[in-house]
């Protein structure tokens, strides 16, 4: 296992770090500092270079000049809460808004806000990048302080783990991270040699805003049925892109996996797992060419050029009792775990 350190760039006057993660098979990551985002997925081809799986941008900046959050750390809520409203207890909250008057990913100042303080770890079969941040009340406008922490980890397994972790100080908060990841397996810019299984037997219903109504969807005899693998590319254009959050059936990273994407070109795959009950999945329809990383470097982007896929409790759980709690008392400490494990499928010679 190896550990590599580069300071990058300056960004908003803060100095951002870079810092890879390389396992003895060649399959290596990289993070910044900066949002603690996820940067790199890199791993081996047949003609010895190594292939990104992930969308990316080649500078600090690329993160920022748009919405999509591109392999950012989200919290302290991921996805919409309604009105910026909720209740813990009897005790009514408003929180920062920033998307047509609810809040999203934490609001104005979320996790992919901060520039993360870090210390690696290693040992003969994982290497890590432990990222910590105080978040403040006054910063983020979320009730209570906390202490977040967040682990990257690279095994000889090719699996690589986010740890998520929080302990609440001052009041009762909300903790529900997430990473906004991006894939593209393949070597094109478009989906069309992707397919995809998710472990889901529902789909949340939604009103015009994208806040759940509390209603779940069967997907049964519908575009959002991928539990056996199907064709991204044709189910983007069945339900013209997916914005949509799938029920899970997370039951932990030792439990069955709750998607797996696979290049059918390469034989690329990549399996996850989680111990949350929801899965976001957006296909990147509704945004402008030209705004984030192209496959093609030097060519703009364009919609549908990748998928994320964004492990999560279920979105707007505070206003939903069914939904999952994602409430954390003051003085305890809440931890969730994503694995993304890479494989190869076709044949070994």
């Amino acid at each position: 296992m190896e550990i590599n350190r580069t300071e990058t760039e300056h960004y908003q006057g803060h100095l951002v770090t870079k810092i890879n993660l390389v396992n003895d098979n060649g399959v290596e990551i990289s993070c910044l500092t900066m949002g603690a985002t996820w940067n790199e997925f890199l791993v081996p081809t047949a003609t010895g270079s190594k292939k990104n799986l992930l969308l990316s941008f080649d500078s600090v900046e690329g993160y920022y000049s748009n919405g999509l959050c591109t392999a950012q750390i989200i919290g302290r809520v991921a996805g919409r809460i309604k009105d910026g409203k909720f209740k813990i207890g009897d005790r009514q909250y408003q929180v920062p808004q920033n998307e047509n008057g609810n809040t999203l990913h934490g609001g104005p100042t979320g996790f992919n806000s901060y520039n993360w303080n870090y210390t690696t770890s290693r040992n003969e079969d994982s290497a890590s990048v432990i990222f910590q941040h105080p978040i403040k009340e006054k910063e983020d406008g979320f009730p209570g302080d906390m202490l977040a922490t967040v682990i990257y980890t690279l095994d000889n397994q090719n699996r690589v783990t986010i740890t998520f972790s929080a302990m609440a100080e001052g009041n009762d908060t909300l903790f529900n991270p997430t990473n906004h990841v991006y894939f593209n397996l393949s070597d094109r810019s478009d989906l069309a040699t992707h397919s995809l299984y998710l472990k889901a037997n529902e789909v949340l219903e939604v009103d015009d805003e994208l806040i759940p109504t509390g209603r779940v969807k069967e997907v049964t005899d519908t575009p959002f049925d991928f539990r056996k693998m199907t064709n991204l590319q044709v189910a983007i254009a069945q339900n013209h892109g997916f914005d949509d959050t799938f029920v899970v059936d997370g039951q932990g990273l030792k439990a069955a996996p709750i998607a797996i994407l696979k290049d059918d070109e390469s034989g690329d795959q990549v399996t996850i797992h989680s111990d949350r009950n929801g899965l976001v999945m957006y296909t990147m329809h509704e945004i402008q060419p030209g705004v984030y990383y192209s496959r093609d470097h030097g060519a703009e982007g364009k919609a549908g050029e990748g998928v994320a896929l964004e492990a999560q409790t279920l979105p707007d759980a505070i206003n939903h009792e069914n939904f999952g709690n994602i409430v954390l008392p003051r003085g305890s400490k809440q931890s969730y775990r994503i694995s993304y494990t890479y494989d190869n499928t076709l044949p070994k010679e």
